[in-house]
């Protein structure tokens, strides 16, 4: 079983256990307007709607009344989350913002999710919900 604090490409950072959740209600599910980079041809940061279940599953939509069109299974998908900082090949970032609002999930298959908080505190909470459910699925 792999240890939530490392992975064979990177370590995990620490996480602030006192960071604020946000949208998160008492059914465990925390949800907001992230950017999310992507595209087919031309890829590009675009807001979307995140939604993070008791289940651990992270649906994306277009926006809040939207069904997902994409959905990750933390517990079959995400190999680890990373910081803005430590991507090495992080795209250009619209203006104003910065590393430090940025986080990437690792997923199988060599795929991943680059997603865009507009603070770094939004960052980090988002992040901190996603790694709360990345522990808990591996123990």
């Amino acid at each position: 079983m792999c240890s939530p604090n490392s992975h064979k490409y990177f370590s995990l950072p620490a996480v602030d256990c006192d960071t604020q959740f946000g949208s998160m209600n008492v059914f465990g599910i925390h949800h907001g307007v992230l950017r999310m980079y992507g595209g087919f041809i031309f890829k590009q940061w675009k807001k979307r709607f995140l939604r993070l279940t008791a289940e651990g599953s992270l649906l994306v939509c277009h926006d809040a009344l939207s069904p997902p069109h994409q959905a990750v299974l933390l517990q079959r998908n995400c190999e680890a989350i990373v910081e803005g900082k430590e991507i090495l090949d992080l795209p250009k970032l619209p203006s104003g913002a910065s590393k430090d609002s940025c986080f990437a999930l690792i997923l199988t298959q060599n795929k991943y999710l680059l997603l865009l908080a507009d603070t770094p505190t939004d960052c980090r909470s988002t992040r901190f919900c996603c790694f709360i459910f990345y522990i808990i699925i591996l123990e």
